[in-house]
């Protein structure tokens, strides 16, 4: 926005939009339009509100994502990969966790005044989880391949929080050997729903990185790379300390600590990203890549964003 009023208007037109998106993704409006239907046999199988299905339709077509045909309606076809067939413009994996993110954002007013913390309580598993997936796969080999450049002779890395093991999947491939640490939960959820088991050079490790005694469930100084994908942002420059010297104890000598991250000055959503976390954690934010380097007792940092 560069501050003029049409700016304002069309973003909160923009935000009116993708509530209703949303709504309508977890809803399962878009699934069940992959095929011709009227607005009764839509509400017989969602349970859903005549009145509300109506209008939320109404706005769908006029929005371009449905086609209404002789009092029938069904998803545009420019819209089944958006909403429906999970490839590289799948958005189905993120807007959940964006409806969940608004609630935490509609507490600012409270955050801003000191009278409320982010929050505490991280979202269901399942929805976090499906939105760090949706990450394209282009993006996640461009990384990989950063890291590689700068560490060429690396031959093995630990991935920490991975997640649904994106990250992970890619760096396996590549032939290295490739832990991945995370939450048990977390671990025993992307195991069993992102087929993660069973992947050749790829170990699934459970765990809390920010237990200062996670260390010694590896042997000292084992790893070429220790990978932090989007984990920085989750806590305070000190905390970020912490967890930098812990992953410094399981380098080898010439190991590298790599990190992807929103990095003020280099990304230009930085600053914005900061507010997301201002709202959804207790002491997250996004750092200067001066920060990070002042901050890490290892060589190198893999730059990205």
């Amino acid at each position: 926005m560069s501050g003029n009023l049409s700016d304002f208007d069309r973003a909160i037109d923009d935000a009116n939009k993708l509530v209703l998106i949303g709504s309508a993704l977890k809803t399962g409006i878009f699934s069940a339009l992959a095929r011709e239907k009227d607005i009764d046999t839509l509400i017989r199988e969602l349970n859903a509100d005549k009145r509300a299905m109506y209008i939320v339709l109404e706005a769908l077509c006029d929005m371009g994502y449905v086609e209404k045909r002789n009092g029938t309606y069904i998803i545009a076809n420019t819209a089944r990969p958006i909403f429906i067939e999970g490839g590289d413009e799948y958005v189905g994996g993120y807007l959940p966790h964006f409806m969940n993110k608004l609630k935490a954002w509609l507490e600012l007013p409270l955050i801003i005044k000191g009278e409320k913390q982010g929050r505490k309580k991280p979202e269901s598993i399942s929805v976090f989880m499906d939105a760090m997936a949706s990450r394209p796969d282009a993006f996640v080999e461009k990384v990989v391949e950063e890291c590689l450049k700068r560490k060429n002779d690396a031959g093995n890395v630990l991935d920490l929080g991975g997640g649904p093991g994106k990250y992970s999947r890619a760096f396996a491939k590549r032939g290295l050997k490739t832990v991945l640490f995370d939450m048990p939960e977390t671990i025993d959820h992307v195991g069993r729903e992102f087929g993660l088991t069973g992947i050749r050079n790829l170990t699934l490790k459970k765990g809390d990185f920010t237990d200062d005694g996670f260390v010694t469930e590896f042997k000292e100084h084992s790893f070429d790379i220790v990978f932090m994908g989007n984990i920085s942002h989750i806590y305070s420059e000190e905390e970020n300390l912490k967890l930098f010297l812990r992953a410094g104890k399981l380098l080898k000598p010439d190991g590298m600590v790599a990190i992807e991250d929103f990095v003020r000055g280099r990304s230009p959503s930085a600053s914005m990203f900061a507010v997301n976390m201002l709202a959804s954690t207790e002491s997250g934010g996004t750092y200067t890549e001066e920060q990070y380097r002042n901050g890490l007792p290892v060589q190198d940092l893999a730059r990205s964003k």
